[in-house]
């Protein structure tokens, strides 16, 4: 964006592009809980990508999201998908201890779908 676009209006797609950013920097522990959500209101209370801009000044660069409308003023860096990785890992994890627990082997099924599911998303 020219310095001149930043001035201008942002909607709700520039918004949500903006904390959705803001959650990629929490989940990366760049942010704690009280930061994010401090730093959200003031994207909801933004009007130009002045605004925006400001929100992101101390913070290093990622990548927006696909079709977004608004940026950080810097050149993107490459995403991380940790949290997805630990959420899969979390979920086989408890459908094991279930298995173990409960001693029903039938859920073994439900466990080899799950991860069945998980690896075709991830490619």
């Amino acid at each position: 964006m020219r310095a001149r676009d930043r001035k201008l209006r942002i909607g709700d797609a520039e918004r949500e592009t903006a904390i959705a950013l803001l959650g990629e920097h929490l989940t990366s522990g760049r942010l704690d809980l009280v930061e994010y959500d401090e730093r959200c209101a003031r994207v909801v209370a933004a009007r130009s990508g002045d605004d925006l801009d400001a929100l992101f000044r101390d913070l290093p660069d990622t990548t927006p999201a696909s079709g977004a409308t608004w940026a950080p003023g810097r050149r993107p860096a490459r995403t991380r998908p940790r949290a997805e990785v630990l959420l899969g890992l979390g979920g086989a994890a408890l459908l094991l201890v279930l298995v173990v627990v409960t001693r029903d082997l039938w859920l073994l099924g439900f466990l080899a779908v799950f991860l069945i599911a998980w690896v075709a998303r991830r490619r």
